[in-house]
């Protein structure tokens, strides 16, 4: 069950009340979220400030629904190298707050299981926790498709937390993009920690809905069984992309962190999609014009980068 919560000026925002997934689920619908999502095709320095204006909704919703009373000292952001450098929620912070949040840092890369198409494990490069508070209210941008490497990272932190004599209190979760079998996996992860530290919240909040995932636990689609969508977000996908290329968008979100920090190798996959979707003859209209006008701004955004400094 999806319910309205309210409107603010620049978002909408939604609770999800399912069976598995984190207690307090939220889905935000905005102009900003939009102009990323439906934009896939977006990378480097114009993903970026696009993104530079949905970080500061995270953080009021997050400070809403879950941050709220607590003292500063004890919000921390975990961030997950390099994909959550780009969530920029520390700009976050500073926009709505005023002041400079504590951060700490963990390096992650996955790694496909080997023999499965769908399975990954988190491998740890690099971790630096010297900004952890006792008290810990933690806030993480991720974007989440199996949530494994989310998972593996937060049990991690856990260990960190109790080597160190202190406890987590809150967690809050930022996902641009979020698969449901991810936030599945999340619910999961709540019980487990309750069954300890019974005071323990969660809290998930993200962008446009909770999407199906794809069987090589990469890609999140729209318009698919599994996804968690309010009826605001299909009929924005089906007004934009229309019900084919709703369902045939290769992913809602590509690769968060080759978007952001290579954006000619984005670039390249992105016209690969696109040279197989235009060739489809079942793109009908509306999502033809849209991968259409996706590659004329790809091919400008390309030229761009062969320019001189």
């Amino acid at each position: 069950m999806i319910r309205e919560e309210g409107k603010k000026s620049r978002y909408a925002l939604h609770k999800v009340g399912e069976e598995g997934l984190p207690s307090n689920t939220y889905i935000f619908n905005s102009p900003y979220s939009r102009e990323i999502l439906y934009s896939p095709h977006l990378a480097g320095i114009s993903l970026q400030r696009a993104m530079e204006r949905v970080s500061p909704i995270f953080v009021e919703i997050a400070t809403e629904k879950a941050l709220k009373g607590e003292k500063r000292r004890d919000v921390a952001e975990l961030i997950l190298l390099a994909g959550g450098l780009y969530y920029f929620l520390a700009k976050g912070f500073r926009d709505v707050h005023g002041y400079s949040i504590p951060q700490c840092f963990l390096g992650v890369k996955r790694k496909r299981v080997e023999g499965t198409e769908g399975d990954f494990v988190a491998v740890s490069r690099y971790e630096n926790f010297e900004s952890l508070p006792e008290e810990a209210c933690i806030i993480i941008g991720d974007t989440i498709a199996t949530g494994s490497t989310l998972v593996e990272s937060l049990g991690k932190l856990e260990n960190i937390i109790e080597a160190k004599g202190g406890r987590l209190k809150k967690l809050v979760v930022c996902s641009l993009a979020c698969a449901s079998a991810g936030a599945r996996k999340l619910g999961e992860l709540e019980k487990k920690i309750k069954e300890k530290n019974p005071e323990f919240e969660l809290c998930l909040i993200v962008a446009e809905g909770l999407f199906h995932l794809m069987p090589d636990g990469t890609d999140m689609r729209f318009l698919h069984p599994d996804s968690i969508l309010p009826e605001s977000t299909r009929e924005y996908t089906i007004e934009k992309y229309g019900e084919y290329l709703g369902k045939r968008m290769k992913c809602a979100v590509f690769d968060w962190g080759t978007r952001c920090k290579n954006p000619a190798q984005h670039y390249e996959e992105f016209m690969e999609f696109l040279e197989d979707i235009l060739g489809d003859p079942g793109l009908e209209g509306k999502g033809r014009k849209e991968a259409e006008r996706m590659k004329r701004e790809v091919e400008l955004e390309t030229a761009e980068m062969e320019k001189m400094l």
